[in-house]
């Protein structure tokens, strides 16, 4: 007589409590894997497909930007209130490059900075920041097309680790166009544009491709002569920012499904 039978009542129980407790580690596996990203709620922003690469000009009327389809939509501040001046930012994707839009409305335009990784954030500035295996690359832009950038360790939208490196070079693409005059108290400035190209390679983003999720964030202070004043922006809450890469084309304001 076989004792060791399958069908025995005490092997078959043996099973299913080898069975439970696999299900159970594999799901507590699954709750680790997916830990970092549950900790927060997220906050996307779905970025619609250019198909022709965009040119870096800042010059007016590009109908690339004129749909709010990978809109911000207005900063918010701390308390969550849309930020005043109005201040927003458009994403666009397409071979092998993020591609930025920021728009900041400015009654007093103030920059000095000239020097590349210099002190950016104390002008009137962007700060950008994209997230990838466990790095931060930030990126500040200035009024006057100045970019600082640095890869550290930590999560987009905390506080930053301190281990940055400053040599790390986003290969961004800047222009800027300005309705107003820098450091002039008193005469009719209006607003700041910045447009942007940054290669997904140096974020060692490789294949970017609809479906792909980088985290981001990104905040602007207004600077006049007084020093920083209302301050905004999207993903740097309690709900973290990501964009979310979309197989939709985008043609001028008109969208078409990429085929």
């Amino acid at each position: 007589m076989n004792r060791f039978r399958s069908s025995s009542p005490w092997a078959l129980a043996g099973v299913a409590v080898v069975a439970a407790f696999a299900t159970v580690v594999a799901l507590r596996a699954e709750k680790r894997e997916r830990a970092p990203r549950d900790l927060h709620p997220f906050a996307e922003l779905h970025v619609p497909r250019v198909p022709h690469p965009v040119r870096i000009d800042a010059e007016d009327g590009k109908k690339v930007w004129e749909s709010d389809i990978g809109s911000t939509g207005v900063f918010k501040d701390k308390n969550g209130v849309g930020m005043v001046p109005y201040t927003e930012a458009r994403a666009r994707w397409g071979d092998g490059t993020l591609y930025l839009w920021l728009y900041a409305g400015d009654l007093d335009l103030e920059g000095s900075v000239r020097q590349p990784d210099g002190p950016v954030s104390r002008d009137d500035s962007f700060h950008i920041e994209l997230g990838n295996a466990g790095s931060v690359y930030s990126i500040d832009v200035s009024v006057l097309g100045t970019v600082a950038d640095a890869r550290c360790d930590g999560v987009v939208g905390a506080p930053a680790d301190a281990k940055c490196d400053s040599s790390w070079q986003s290969g961004a693409v800047v222009a800027v166009d300005r309705d107003g005059t820098v450091n002039r108290v008193g005469d009719n400035d209006e607003e700041w544009i910045v447009e942007m190209a940054i290669p997904f390679s140096s974020l060692g983003i490789k294949g970017a491709s609809a479906g792909t999720r980088i985290p981001f964030s990104v905040h602007r202070c207004e600077v006049g002569q007084r020093g920083p004043g209302a301050c905004g922006g999207f993903g740097t809450g309690a709900s973290r920012g990501e964009l979310v890469l979309e197989a939709t084309s985008i043609e001028g304001p008109r969208l078409a499904r990429a085929q």
